[in-house]
């Protein structure tokens, strides 16, 4: 499973959030590798996606701290940002990227 990619002490939150989310959400993306993360942070700069992308060597992506939930529900992602924010983690939604979790800075 995708989740294997996370960090160990990040994994039970991540598949907590997605039990609650329920099937009108799945995990999309979880680590990266350094060509991966280029390869998104070019099509983004491009205006290849709607999603951003942080460049190469500064995503939490690569570091298996940050994952990604897709919904169409936009009211669930919402949602499922409040409570990973109650639990300390860092919301994407904050700044444009509402499918984007990632754990609490350290």
């Amino acid at each position: 499973m995708l989740f294997s990619g996370l960090q160990p002490f990040l994994r039970p939150y991540a598949e907590e959030l997605l039990r609650i989310a329920g099937p009108r959400a799945h995990l999309t993306s979880v680590r990266r590798s350094r060509r991966q993360q280029t390869l998104l942070w070019r099509r983004f700069l491009a205006g290849l996606s709607k999603y951003p992308a942080a460049p190469p060597g500064t995503s939490d992506h690569e570091k298996g701290l940050a994952f990604d939930i897709y919904s169409e529900d936009k009211g669930l992602l919402r949602y499922l940002g409040q409570i990973w924010e109650s639990w300390g983690g860092v919301w994407g939604g904050r700044f444009g990227d509402d499918i984007h979790f990632a754990a609490p800075k350290r």
